[in-house]
């Protein structure tokens, strides 16, 4: 199985190696040439931290390049899968003009992002494709370009939004399910994506933004009363957001924020990391989605709002 993996950050590193690892035929697109230059030469190295032995795949193993050029070469030599690992600022910023020459192609695609409107997008610029979700609670650090640590193992699951009757999905997802599985992951199809993806989102949108403005990993928003406090709030504020919508999650949702907290004490979140690292956060699709949920209901999400301002004036761009 040829499988594209659009983007080489944690995840997409985790994916690629394990992948790769396990025989696929990987092309690993890059957001930048110094990255796909550094892969090219060293290859790709997964690190673990309980303590099993690093792996090592050899440049030879694989294919990089630059992720300019991917629509150019899918064109002449289409690929089975095409896994979207990027982030939503990538994605809605860079990627319709990237994927636009494809705007033709029937393509299988499986979408990684955090947040929503993702999907919708990527319809939108690829209309033949078929587009599909994963929902993933894998655990992954990009140490340096080439080399990812397994922080976590998790689980992915894969199934098309406002699909929930559908139990058996075509034999190219069967196989791309069996591909994943063979690479290590603990990968399924599941009718239950939409709920996946918003209770994702809630999680997110009550842990992220508060660890970056904080600066803490995620355990640390349970060490003080008044984090807490503030969590619930905006876990309160999100849940009528969603009654509003029509969508129903557990009755025990704020427990299980609060065990992700437990389990990924030492975690630092994406958001976080962004932050530290002067990037661009996913916050307009994660609180900022909460936001449009809630003004296309007519209700108003204040803390939300107000969390996007934060986490958005803290990057500082230089002029």
């Amino acid at each position: 199985m040829k499988i594209d993996i659009i983007g080489a950050g944690s995840l997409g590193l985790l994916l690629a190696g394990k992948l790769i690892g396990a025989g696929a035929e990987v092309r690993l697109w890059c957001r930048s040439e110094e990255q796909s230059r550094a892969l090219e030469e060293s290859g790709i190295t997964i690190s673990y931290e309980d303590g099993q032995p690093p792996v090592f795949l050899p440049p030879d193993k694989f294919k990089s390049a630059s992720v300019n050029t991917f629509a150019e070469v899918y064109l002449h030599d289409p690929g089975d899968w095409m896994a979207i690992m990027v982030k939503q600022n990538a994605l809605h910023n860079e990627f319709p003009q990237i994927l636009l020459p494809l705007k033709q192609s029937k393509i299988q695609a499986v979408c990684f992002q955090n947040g929503y409107g993702h999907l919708e997008l990527l319809q939108e610029l690829l209309p033949q494709a078929a587009v599909w979700a994963a929902v993933t609670t894998e655990a992954a650090k990009r140490k340096t370009l080439t080399e990812v640590v397994h922080a976590g193992r998790g689980e992915i699951c894969i199934g098309k939004v406002g699909d929930s009757n559908t139990t058996h999905g075509p034999s190219s997802l069967i196989s791309f399910i069996e591909t994943l599985t063979a690479a290590g992951f603990s990968a399924s199809m599941s009718k239950e994506v939409d709920t996946m993806i918003y209770r994702k989102l809630l999680i997110n949108a009550v842990i992220n933004p508060l660890t970056a403005i904080w600066r803490v990993p995620n355990g640390e928003l349970l060490a003080v009363e008044q984090r807490i406090h503030l969590m619930k709030e905006l876990y309160e504020e999100a849940i009528a957001v969603y009654e509003a919508c029509g969508i129903a999650l557990e009755s025990n949702a704020w427990e299980g924020i609060m065990e992700v907290c437990r389990a990924t004490a030492g975690n630092i979140s994406s958001m976080l990391a962004d932050v530290l690292s002067s990037r661009a956060t996913e916050i307009r699709w994660i609180n900022g989605s909460i936001v449009d949920m809630a003004e296309r209901s007519g209700i108003d999400a204040p803390q939300h709002r107000w969390i996007c301002r934060m986490v958005e004036g803290m990057l500082v761009r230089e002029r």
